[in-house]
């Protein structure tokens, strides 16, 4: 699917000039007045909704977007039964199974071609009927269907980089496979991003990475991604146990082997301690997991609904993020985060992490280095209610959508005016709270622009 798809992008991008503004006279009228509501869509090639970082993210970025007075359309394999919220969804069928399945491995991957045919299809068809303006488009799949798009019919695209394929596709692949996968997704990274009109990464070392690649950084935009933490409020005042917690899918690239090898340790040296695992993995997925599973007191719980992640992250003592995938941002760190829990995490996925500030950042691949940074979490409530309160205060003052909402709109503005390499500024960690009390008031982050 990608070879043809680039080969067609690849002639769109070589059309003459003014075929290119025709094509976008004859579908957009002139530019509205400031006061009109610009026309986006948000390109996803994921089934949607599902609770998973990148969907969670994507929902929260079209809330958003809509709340700032924008008209957003969400274009992908949607769940038609999905009621309409502040933004338009227009899913790939009527049929609500007709959709990707949650899987990206195995078998499973022969099917994705075909949706990502019809995405073109029908994100040609809504860009044309709505006249769209600017497409975000969330990850490769939604980023070569729009650029499809753009060339039939000259509409600006947004690329969101989730994460970079050099580092993200070698894990579905099998170990034999691994390095003809990573070459030729760092060709890929090199691509299809340079092609956008604009790059919003997650995290700067992704706009680094792919500014080595290739892409222009005038281009890139360094926007980390936004939370809503009010559904979690109420677990902040829950009693915290002497649990340790994680929450999320249960894919290979999680390293859930590498926490479980480290709780064996923790196991041993404290009897009263507990490891809840919080999933929305059910069925074979679940119960391959389950027997994997090392250590006493590890307990599975099956979370569908963001309210019992909630309940579940306000009754732990420590989050735990030990995956080693370096390029994405994980989500559950936010959500430890808005729920007043430090989190530890390895170096690579400590991502909103401050070691010894709002969590513990171990930066070494030892089970037993792991395993002492839980052990010191679960022992001194004290210090893991301080570091809490500090990962409360910054995800109020990093991540909050009213914070972020500024720079993403001129980042829209961007695709017409390219100004530079762009990063939202990280708050002082000398400014955040000594200790657990204190009334945590949102704070604005600045849209001042800081070159990297």
């Amino acid at each position: 699917m990608m070879a043809p798809l680039l080969l067609f992008i690849h002639c769109s991008e070589g059309q003459d000039s003014n075929v290119q503004e025709n094509l976008a006279l004859a579908e957009f009228p002139a530019a509205e007045s400031a006061v009109a509501r610009r026309r986006v869509g948000i390109v996803a090639a994921s089934r949607f909704p599902a609770p998973r970082g990148s969907q969670v993210h994507i929902g929260e970025m079209a809330n958003a977007l809509a709340r700032s007075g924008e008209s957003v359309h969400l274009i992908g394999p949607l769940d038609p039964r999905a009621a309409e919220g502040l933004y338009r969804r227009h899913p790939l069928s009527r049929m609500a199974k007709f959709r990707p399945r949650p899987s990206v491995s195995g078998l499973h991957l022969l099917e994705r071609p075909f949706f990502d045919s019809l995405l073109v299809g029908r994100l040609f068809q809504v860009v044309r009927r709505e006249r769209l303006q600017i497409l975000h488009a969330h990850n490769y799949e939604a980023l070569a269907a729009s650029l499809l798009v753009r060339g039939m019919l000259g509409v600006k695209v947004v690329y969101h980089a989730h994460n970079v394929a050099e580092d993200e596709l070698p894990l579905y692949s099998p170990d034999w496979l691994a390095s003809s996968v990573r070459a030729s997704a760092r060709k890929m990274d090199g691509v299809l991003p340079a092609m956008a009109d604009a790059v919003v990464a997650l995290s700067a070392d992704v706009g680094d990475h792919l500014v080595g690649r290739g892409v222009s950084a005038e281009k890139v935009w360094i926007i980390p991604p936004g939370l809503d933490p009010e559904p979690f409020q109420a677990g902040r005042r829950e009693k915290r146990e002497r649990a340790v917690v994680f929450a999320g899918n249960c894919d290979g690239y999680q390293n859930l082997q590498h926490l479980f090898r480290a709780w064996e340790i923790v196991a041993a040296s404290d009897p009263q301690a507990e490891l809840r695992i919080v999933t929305h993995a059910r069925g074979a997925a679940l119960k391959r997991w389950r027997c994997s599973a090392l250590g006493p007191r590890i307990h599975f719980v099956e979370a569908q609904a963001l309210s019992e992640v909630a309940a579940e992250l306000g009754r732990a003592r420590v989050g735990v993020s030990p995956r080693v995938s370096w390029s994405g941002f994980p989500i559950k760190n936010l959500n430890y985060m808005a729920a007043g829990l430090p989190t530890v995490a390895l170096g690579a996925s400590a991502k909103g992490v401050l070691d010894g500030i709002s969590g513990w950042v171990v930066n070494s691949d030892e089970p037993a280095d792991f395993a002492s940074c839980m052990l010191e979490a679960l022992a001194s409530p004290a210090e893991s209610g301080r570091r809490g309160a500090a990962a409360y205060q910054r995800v109020l003052a990093e991540h909050c959508w009213d914070s972020l909402i500024e720079p993403l709109l001129e980042c829209s503005q961007s695709v017409e005016e390219r100004q530079g390499l762009h990063l939202v500024p990280r708050a002082d960690p000398r400014n955040l709270p000594d200790n657990a009390e204190g009334d945590f008031s949102l704070q604005r982050v600045s849209s001042e622009r800081f070159p990297l």
